[in-house]
């Protein structure tokens, strides 16, 4: 057993309470920001303007009902709007993210690591990106293919906003380096939180169940992260991305399509 889940989970609320910044209302704010984010991507989208209504229980009539956010929906600017709108909560996931790895190393954080990402606009989307492309070249053949893939990148994120001078194709193959032996690890750690992820998607109380849920998960699994890291210390220096990078079987990290 490389992981002790019951110690992660431990580690990260014993983190949690000792944030500079609380956790929960950092959380409070995310999703009230992606919630927001998400209703307007959803409304500047095409719509259809008419509706069916009924007058009385002999006659059906049909009535225009289009709005400002159909006009803009109904035009390429309702496209660009929700996709600029989708890279904004795509940086909010980010700034979560780097938020969460602060509270597992009981580092300074604040509120303000949420708009974070934004700093490093460009290496998150290019990751992002090439972390997409690859699961679905996977994908393409089975389904199972394409989450050992997304299990496989798990940690670039992390990488990526631990190390501003490292590659973005290098916090992939250095994700997939950490991550070999370790995926199932990970999936059960993610099977665990189900009850709790349960609870996000029940009608009227999830968003408020999210606030509490979302950074318990997050800073767990950045623990895991940590682990990772301290567990490949025995080829270099704990955290060094390039520790250990040389397998042991002679194989290599690059990926069949680079």
């Amino acid at each position: 057993m490389w992981f002790n889940r019951a110690a992660l989970k431990a580690e990260a609320k014993a983190c949690m309470k000792v944030s500079k910044t609380s956790p929960y209302i950092t959380a409070l704010i995310y999703v009230l920001a992606t919630f927001l984010i998400s209703w307007l991507a959803n409304r500047a989208l095409p719509a259809a303007p008419l509706e069916v209504y009924v007058t009385d229980e002999y006659t059906i009539g049909v009535r225009y009902t289009a709005d400002i956010f159909y006009y803009v929906g109904s035009r390429p600017l309702g496209y660009l709007v929700n996709l600029l709108l989708q890279v904004a909560a795509l940086m909010l996931d980010t700034g979560m993210v780097l938020f969460t790895l602060k509270v597992a190393r009981r580092e300074e954080n604040s509120v303000w690591n949420l708009v974070d990402g934004f700093a490093q606009f460009w290496r998150v989307i290019l990751l992002y990106l090439a972390e997409g492309l690859f699961i679905f070249l996977w994908s393409l053949l089975f389904v199972i293919p394409g989450i050992v893939a997304a299990y496989r990148y798990r940690l670039a994120v992390y990488l990526l906003l631990d190390h501003p001078g490292m590659g973005v194709m290098d916090c992939i193959r250095e994700s997939k380096r950490l991550m070999s032996g370790r995926k199932g690890e990970l999936f059960v750690l993610d099977l665990s939180f189900f009850l709790w992820l349960l609870l996000t998607w029940l009608p009227y109380i999830g968003i408020a169940a999210e606030v509490f849920v979302a950074p318990y998960i997050m800073t767990t699994r950045a623990g895991f992260y940590l682990a990772a890291l301290s567990l490949d210390a025995g080829g270099g220096r704990d955290g060094d991305p390039g520790a250990g990078r040389e397998r042991g079987d002679g194989g290599d990290c690059r990926e069949p399509w680079e």
